[in-house]
C-alpha cells in the first residue's frame, strides 16, 4: 500500500548546506580576515592613496613645466649656437678681408710725404710745371732762373731718404717774352726708394 503524506507539516531546512556548500566547515576567522583584506583597506587607504596621487600629479605637473622650460632653453641655445657659428664664419671672412686690406695698404704707395718734402725744400728760383710718378720712378719737369737752382734741387733730392738716385735728363734755355729774361727748362728723373719716412 502506498502511503502519501499529505500533511502540511514543514520539514526543517538545513542551512548548513546550501547549494552543495557546507557552511559548517567554513572557518569564520579566515573569512573575516579575507573580508578585512579585501574591503577594509579601501576604507582607510583610499584617502592615503588619494593624497599620494594628488602629490604625484602635482609633481608630474611641475616636472612637465620644468621640461617645457628646458625644451625652450634648448631651442634658444640651439639658435644661439647657430648664430655663434654664423658669427665665426663672418669673423673668418672679415679676417681674410682685413688681411687683404692690410696687404693692399702696405703695397699702396702714397707719395704724400715725398711731395711734402719736395714742396718744403724747392729752391725759390725754381718752379715745377709737371710731375709724374710711374711705379718707383718720378719725373719732374720745370723751369729755373739759373742752372745753380737746378743743381741745388737735384742735390736736395739726393740727400733725402725718399730718393735713391737723381739725374738731370735734359736742360734747355729760352728767353721769356714778358721780361726778356733767360729761363732754364729742365727734366729730372729719380728713383724713389721709399714713400714714407
Amino acid at each position: 500500500m502506498i502511503k502519501i503524506n499529505l500533511s502540511n507539516a514543514k520539514k526543517s531546512v538545513d542551512i548548513s548546506n546550501i547549494g552543495g556548500f557546507d557552511f559548517t566547515r567554513l572557518k569564520i576567522k579566515a573569512l573575516l580576515l579575507v573580508v578585512f583584506i579585501i574591503y577594509i583597506p579601501d576604507l582607510f587607504l583610499y584617502d592615503l592613496w588619494e593624497t599620494e596621487r594628488t602629490e604625484a600629479e602635482t609633481t608630474i605637473g611641475q616636472t612637465q613645466r620644468t621640461l617645457s622650460k628646458l625644451k625652450k632653453e634648448i631651442t634658444k641655445s640651439m639658435d644661439l649656437e647657430k648664430q655663434i657659428r654664423e658669427l665665426k664664419a663672418q669673423e673668418e671672412n672679415l679676417g681674410k678681408k682685413l688681411t687683404a686690406v692690410k696687404q693692399a695698404i702696405s703695397e699702396k704707395k702714397n707719395p704724400s710725404a715725398l711731395l711734402l718734402y719736395i714742396a718744403k725744400n724747392i729752391p725759390p728760383e725754381l718752379w715745377i710745371k709737371e710731375l709724374s710718378i710711374l711705379q718707383d720712378e718720378m719725373v719732374v719737369k720745370g723751369d729755373a732762373l739759373d742752372y745753380t737752382s737746378i743743381g741745388n734741387f737735384v742735390t736736395m733730392l739726393k740727400e733725402s731718404v725718399f730718393v735713391r738716385e737723381a739725374n738731370i735728363t735734359s736742360t734747355s734755355s729760352a728767353v721769356r717774352e714778358i721780361d726778356k729774361r733767360r729761363i732754364e727748362s729742365f727734366e729730372v728723373k729719380f728713383k724713389i726708394s721709399r714713400f714714407d719716412q
